[in-house]
């Protein structure tokens, strides 16, 4: 039995294990998805296939089995306000694909990766400069 002010050995260790199963699938999910984007490429640059039908071919099977899963239409209608963005978020989603597709076909699967994460590098680097403090480089 333990004094009450002392504490257990192991508590103050940065090796805690109960986040290790999620971490492990994080990184699978990274390594497959990377390896999908390498064998995209490799599909899409040795076939020449359109990216444009690729993209279709693809995303139609998907969304008719989220349709049957989810079945949308059992539930309240979308309001005309809920309907027009909607819209408009798929429009710019699709065009954010295709560009995508086309930018992983002329430029490779390494700046296709990179260039995903660049929202990522300038919203630390916005934070950075315009942290909650405003202008840092002013002060």
């Amino acid at each position: 039995m333990m004094s009450p002010g002392k504490l257990p050995e192991d508590r103050g260790s940065p090796h805690h294990f109960r986040h290790t199963p999620l971490q492990v699938i994080h990184v699978i999910g990274n390594f497959l998805r990377i390896w999908s984007i390498y064998s995209l490429y490799q599909y899409l640059s040795q076939t020449g296939a359109s990216v444009v039908l690729f993209l279709f071919t693809c995303l139609v099977p998907a969304s008719i089995l989220f349709l049957v899963l989810q079945t949308p239409w059992k539930g309240r209608p979308l309001s005309n306000t809920q309907v027009v963005p909607s819209i408009i978020n798929g429009a710019i989603t699709a065009l954010y694909f295709v560009l995508w597709g086309k930018g992983l076909k002329s430029c490779g699967p390494l700046r296709a990766i990179l260039a995903e994460y660049s929202g990522a590098v300038l919203g630390v680097l916005s934070a950075v400069l315009y942290g909650s403090r405003g202008y840092m480089w002013k002060k």
